[in-house]
């Protein structure tokens, strides 16, 4: 096994429930794969120099090449975790290794702000024309692969903890709807869910929208969801994330102007 992704593993529910994102814990880990190589090579070479001594050092002076091995390991891995401290997670525990550094109120009310903006801009309203609420119907036909393959966040910075998360199937049933079992049967034969790419691809997501092509659509389905109820939820979903779901144009001009990821 990789030894990366075995870390990843390793450590994986021990940041989560700090929380830490998943998506967070496996790209700092690659990130910082060159130090982890060197960190675990040292070990390997205090093992193979305390092996050796058994054979190649004086019984009375083992102990202290093996003692020794150990010294030099422990320094190693001191001086590497520095190197990480002060050079790339530098910025991530800059906080913590400062105690003098706060976060100023103007500096609360600026990102309060630009939170309220964003929200204002992102978030679209639509008029109500009649269907709400449901009332006179207790069968829906759910639409969309998303249904069965939800989003509940993005990648980076936007990724959370999804695992008490509820799908919008489960909302409805919850909320006393009945659901076309036949039309989400067709959804998970064609793709259960979104699969997470290796390690190295960009952001570890899925970036495709995998909708079923209109053949999957057959006339039987069709007159079955027809039967079952003339009342249909389309749900649609698309990834997100820090900088990675731009269009190439977009992205050139904001690093033209010199503007950073927060």
């Amino acid at each position: 096994m990789n030894v990366i992704q075995w870390l990843v593993d390793l450590l994986t529910p021990v940041f989560t429930s700090m929380g830490v994102s998943e998506v967070d814990v496996q790209t700092y880990a690659e990130s910082l794969s060159g130090y982890i190589y060197a960190i675990f090579g040292a070990l390997v070479l205090m093992i193979l120099v305390m092996v050796a001594a058994h054979f190649l050092v004086k019984k009375g002076a083992r102990h202290v090449v093996r003692w020794g091995a150990g010294v030099a390991w422990v320094l190693v891995v001191a001086v590497i975790a520095n190197l990480i401290c002060f050079g790339p997670m530098y910025n991530n525990i800059s906080i913590i290794l400062n105690s003098q550094a706060q976060v100023s109120d103007q500096s609360r009310e600026t990102s309060r702000a630009v939170i309220r903006e964003l929200g204002e801009e992102g978030m679209v309203l639509l008029e109500n024309d009649g269907p709400l609420p449901l009332a006179d119907t207790a069968r829906l036909n759910v639409f969309g692969w998303a249904s069965t393959a939800p989003i509940f966040g993005g990648t980076g910075s936007g990724s959370a903890d999804t695992s008490n998360c509820v799908g919008i199937l489960q909302s409805l049933q919850d909320a006393g709807f009945e659901t076309n079992e036949t039309l989400t049967q067709m959804y998970t034969d064609y793709r259960e869910g979104r699969v997470l790419p290796e390690m190295g691809n960009v952001g570890y997501t899925d970036w495709t929208l995998p909708e079923p092509t209109a053949d999957y659509y057959t006339d039987e389905l069709m007159a079955d969801a027809q039967a079952f109820s003339d009342t249909a939820v389309v749900v649609l979903g698309r990834s997100g994330g820090e900088g990675q779901d731009l269009p190439t144009d977009q992205l050139q001009l904001r690093q033209q102007r010199g503007l950073r990821r927060l």
